[in-house]
C-alpha cells in the first residue's frame, strides 16, 4: 500500500509511506518535519527515511540516500523516486495538483 500525507498547517511537510498488509510500515520518507530520535538516542534531522527493521518496525530513521532521491524540493520527482526506491512495479496515476 502506498500512503501520501501532507500537513494542513505546514504545506511543505510531506510523507510518503509503503506498507505491507495494513500496519507493517516498510519504508517512510519524511520531508520538512521534525527530527527523529532513534532507539540508540541518536537524532536524525529531516528529511529522513525510515526503513523496516526486524524487532524495531519503523523506529529507525536514516539520512535520505542522495543516490536514490534526485530532488527533494520537487514533490512529483520525489514521489517517482520513492516509488522506484520501493520497487513499485505499476505506479498509480495521479492528477496534476494532487500534491
Amino acid at each position: 500500500m502506498l500512503d501520501i500525507g501532507t500537513s494542513s498547517i505546514k504545506l511543505s511537510k510531506l510523507m510518503f509511506q509503503n506498507r505491507a498488509r495494513t500496519t507493517a510500515i516498510l519504508v517512510r520518507l519524511e520531508i520538512d518535519g521534525s527530527p527523529h530520535r532513534n532507539p540508540d538516542d541518536t537524532e536524525v534531522p529531516c528529511p529522513h527515511i525510515h526503513l523496516y527493521r526486524e524487532g524495531f518496525n519503523d523506529k529507525w530513521a536514516f539520512p535520505v540516500p542522495s543516490e536514490h532521491f534526485r530532488d527533494l524540493t520537487d514533490k512529483y520527482i520525489t514521489l517517482e523516486d520513492f516509488m522506484r526506491f520501493c520497487h513499485i512495479v505499476q505506479p498509480p496515476e495521479f492528477v496534476e495538483g494532487l500534491l
